[in-house]
């Protein structure tokens, strides 16, 4: 699902997805938040794609700028994998630039082993921020944890930049 969104609302709805767990029963978890103008503590980026983070946007926001040549690859990782068990959805919030239309694919690895069934287009409009939901479900995991969120290009054509910021696990 893609939808026009400002930093302001997905702020909110991590609030409120923080607040969750003090309303309900305690085993609900509480929303994972890899990147938000920053990577928050325990990720990193790597793979081999050009990439800038906490590049400063024109909003004030501070994004990861990327640029992928072709079959490139950058990635959100973690040493301690991550068990998605109780946790439904990847939210992303992403600027395709003035170009926009950049498309990679999405999947999750443990170590150097692929743990998603499948891989799942993403694509990047322009000119605005826009929030890209994407099922954990739809991923398949074939084993409960990832250490690993890998984004593909999976062709032969290099991207225009695109920025990605509020990486989370909901």
């Amino acid at each position: 699902m893609t939808s026009a969104i400002t930093r302001r609302h997905l702020v909110a709805g991590t609030t409120a997805l923080t607040l969750l767990p003090l309303r309900t029963q305690a085993q609900t978890p509480t929303a994972v938040l890899i990147y938000a103008d920053g990577l928050k503590n325990g990720w990193w980026i790597g793979g081999w794609a050009k990439h800038q983070a906490q590049f400063a946007f024109a909003d004030g926001s501070k994004p990861v700028a990327v640029t992928m040549a072709g079959w490139n690859v950058m990635t959100f990782q973690t040493s301690a994998p991550f068990d998605p068990a109780g946790f439904s959805t990847i939210t992303l919030l992403v600027h395709g630039g003035p170009k926009g239309k950049q498309e990679f694919k999405l999947s999750a690895k443990l170590g150097d082993k692929v743990v998603s069934g499948a891989e799942l287009s993403v694509k990047v409009p322009k000119g605005d921020w826009a929030r890209i939901d994407v099922r954990l479900k739809d991923l398949k995991l074939k084993d409960a944890k990832f250490d690993t969120l890998v984004l593909n290009n999976a062709s032969a054509e290099a991207m225009d930049e695109f920025y990605i910021n509020y990486v989370l696990i909901q």
